[in-house]
């Protein structure tokens, strides 16, 4: 039975939080040299073990596990121009804004992979949950979301596909966030109060598992209701918990020890099952058009991810630079999300079969989905061989 939040719960269901779920600047280029076309590298740049992980990187997904520095990207970067005979036809890349995204910017890396091609990217502020409607105007080529709201937008017709994927996510990507003094000490205690969370969207999903887990009936055992204002309620006591991402504007309250966390997502449920995986997706027709120029740069994403692993500080640095968010409230987010940064390593059946299971789940409980997404396109087969 699909639980609506509606009624006696006091939804503010106005607007729909689908939370995760500037042109190229100069910086740094691999070596640590100022980038840009007036400094461009040359192949005597890097050294012969940088090169030769370059060309092995260009080959297959890159892991955890892999060495990754800011040279062995530089010469990722040359590796991938002579690998990939960039499409014409194309003098921009528009791509929503997130932390990669800053980062290559900030560090020059776009210039460096694409400027001598005669392609700009354009990072593009405000994308989230717009995507659909971007995406058809032209606006924006590459978004970088959780599986849910992907699914969403193919649910409401639009012909995107996703063009990687990540792995499963950890439990502690959605977290019950309680007041340190509130005296809660388990998700049972909540029965009888009130939470907050999002009405339709990858936390849903989680608030969801938990009050089936527990058998409570919504209005009844427990109030949900929907506000953007989720952590000043929590702090004020307008609610008992919230339940969202620990992302940057929520977990600077866990920092502090203001708030904790009480529960996260269920080990066993659809959601760490594969629901809360991230897929960077298009239209069906950019990815049909530049898959040249689509690899290189999803390979640069995973150059980029992979470096913010070994290079942390440096990283969340820059990122905080180009954003404004402190680097710690940054880092406490890619530990956490570690899992749905990476790519996805088993087959495309698998995939499929994942995003399957999620599908029928969401059809069975979320309001937002009745079976009308074409499930079995949902991943563009050149990318997933």
């Amino acid at each position: 039975m699909k639980i609506r939040f509606r009624g006696a719960i006091a939804v503010l269901l106005s607007t729909v939080l689908l939370t995760a779920c500037g042109n190229t600047g100069s910086g740094n280029n691999g070596n640590g040299n100022s980038t840009g076309s007036e400094n461009a590298v040359t192949e005597g740049t890097y050294s012969d073990r940088a090169i030769e992980l370059a060309k092995e990187y260009v080959t297959r997904h890159i892991t955890p596990d892999d060495e990754i520095d800011e040279e062995i990207i530089g010469a990722l970067i040359q590796e991938l121009k002579a690998t990939y005979e960039f499409e014409e036809g194309l003098n921009e890349i528009k791509v929503a804004v997130e932390d990669n995204q800053l980062i290559a910017q900030g560090k020059g890396w776009f210039e460096d992979l694409f400027g001598s091609s005669g392609i700009k990217v354009t990072i593009v502020e405000g994308a989230e949950n717009f995507e659909e409607e971007l995406m058809a105007r032209g606006d924006l080529n590459f978004a970088n979301r959780m599986l849910y709201p992907f699914l969403l937008n193919r649910e409401k017709g639009a012909d995107l596909v996703a063009v990687w994927a990540t792995g499963k996510p950890s439990p502690e990507i959605v977290d019950v966030i309680v007041r340190s003094d509130s005296g809660y000490e388990t998700f049972q205690d909540l029965k009888g109060k009130t939470i907050a969370t999002s009405a339709s969207s990858c936390p849903y999903v989680v608030t969801e598992e938990l009050i089936l887990r527990e058998g409570w009936e919504i209005g009844k055992d427990v109030n949900i209701i929907n506000t953007q204002e989720y952590v000043n309620a929590l702090l004020a006591g307008e609610v008992d918990a919230i339940i969202y991402h620990p992302t940057t504007p929520v977990n600077p309250i866990l920092i502090s020890g203001e708030c904790k966390v009480l529960e996260v997502a269920p080990e066993d449920g659809v959601y760490v099952g594969g629901g809360g995986m991230r897929v960077i997706f298009t239209t069906r027709e950019f990815a049909d058009s530049y898959p040249n120029i689509t690899k290189a740069y999803l390979k640069l994403e995973e150059a980029i991810q992979a470096w913010e692993y070994v290079d942390t500080d440096a990283a969340a640095a820059i990122y905080e630079a180009e954003s404004r968010v402190p680097a710690e409230n940054t880092i406490y987010w890619w530990n956490v999300g570690k899992e749905t940064r990476f790519s996805w390593t088993d087959t495309k059946d698998e995939l499929q079969q994942v995003t399957d299971n999620f599908y029928d789940w969401l059809i069975e409980y979320d309001v937002a989905f009745d079976g009308g997404a074409d499930i079995e396109n949902s991943f563009a087969e050149q990318y997933f061989d």
